[in-house]
């Protein structure tokens, strides 16, 4: 009944934790404000060295290839996989994508305000960013933001980390032409969409995704449950609880790689998982909130940022 949600986030989240992470490593190593020569030799050393470890696959949606600097630029450079239907549905929400891009940077402050700093030191410094995109049949796509633009929007977003997380996954929605609450009428749609790539088949009508909302730093999604679902729902009873039931619950949720994604921006942002399960008929409900230090131990994210 959980795997339609790690579907909702397929396609931007699980991308932008790695051009946030890495950019971290790359601001954070510069020492003076503006970049000398020697600066700019260290800096593409550092990318060397990220790509070293590339490529990264991201989800299922493609892989992080590599990294580059020139021009005060540092870009990252994923191929997506897919045809021209995946680069209309970037071209289409073009703006919507670059705000997501922004947003990541508000999510990584859960980590003692790492992403104003990020930002701050790309203006100081002068340097920008570009994300470009590639299909399989070398169609391609970039998203370019300066240093300045970036420190002017953190600066003016007044958003905390979990609150921006559920501004990307509401864009994510809008982008899915997907309305919450999902219902079995959705699911046509929901498979025109998976076409594209970002939301998967809603196959599974017994425990369906009404609402997501934040409360503080929690994070919290809504289903409905059927007279089908109500079995699963009495056998989670009692443990609400129970943080080895939460273990285990989280790691088979992180067998789905664009889950595992996706709980890993949860870890960054030092944002709760909060699961309600609400039956259809009598309106009883069961809520589990699985915390952020539970979530870090499940994720790819380097422990040393969380």
């Amino acid at each position: 009944m959980l795997s339609d949600m790690g579907k909702l986030f397929k396609y931007t989240i699980a991308i932008l934790i790695v051009l946030t992470i890495t950019g971290i490593f790359i601001a954070l190593n510069m020492s003076r404000p503006r970049l000398t020569f020697s600066d700019k030799m260290r800096l593409s050393q550092i990318i060397a060295e990220c790509n070293a470890d590339l490529p990264r696959e991201i989800g299922t949606i493609g892989y992080l290839d590599s990294m580059s600097f020139a021009d005060e630029t540092i870009t990252y450079a994923v191929s997506v996989k897919g045809d021209n239907r995946i680069m209309l549905v970037y071209s289409e929400n073009y703006d919507e994508f670059k705000d997501m891009l922004k947003y990541s940077f508000i999510e990584m402050n859960g980590q003692e305000n790492l992403g104003n700093i990020f930002a701050h030191s790309l203006e100081t410094k002068g340097l920008n960013i570009c994300f470009k995109i590639s299909t399989e049949n070398k169609k391609s796509m970039s998203w370019y933001i300066t240093g300045k633009e970036l420190s002017a929007f953190v600066d003016s977003c007044k958003l905390s980390p979990t609150t921006a997380l559920k501004k990307v996954i509401d864009i994510q929605i809008k982008i899915a032409n997907l309305k919450l609450p999902v219902t079995t009428i959705d699911s046509p749609k929901a498979t025109t969409v998976a076409i594209n790539g970002i939301v998967g088949d809603i196959k599974d009508e017994s425990c369906l995704l009404q609402e997501i909302k934040y409360e503080g730093n929690n994070l919290i999604f809504e289903y409905k449950v059927n007279e089908e679902g109500v079995k699963d729902i009495e056998s989670l009873k009692g443990r609400e609880e129970d943080l080895d039931f939460m273990n285990a619950l989280v790691q088979e949720l992180v067998q789905d790689k664009d889950m595992l994604e996706f709980i890993g921006i949860l870890a960054i942002s030092h944002s709760n998982m909060v699961l309600v399960y609400r039956e259809s008929k009598s309106d009883e409900q069961i809520s589990i909130k699985i915390p952020y230090i539970i979530l870090k131990n499940h994720c790819k994210v380097s422990q040393e940022l969380l």
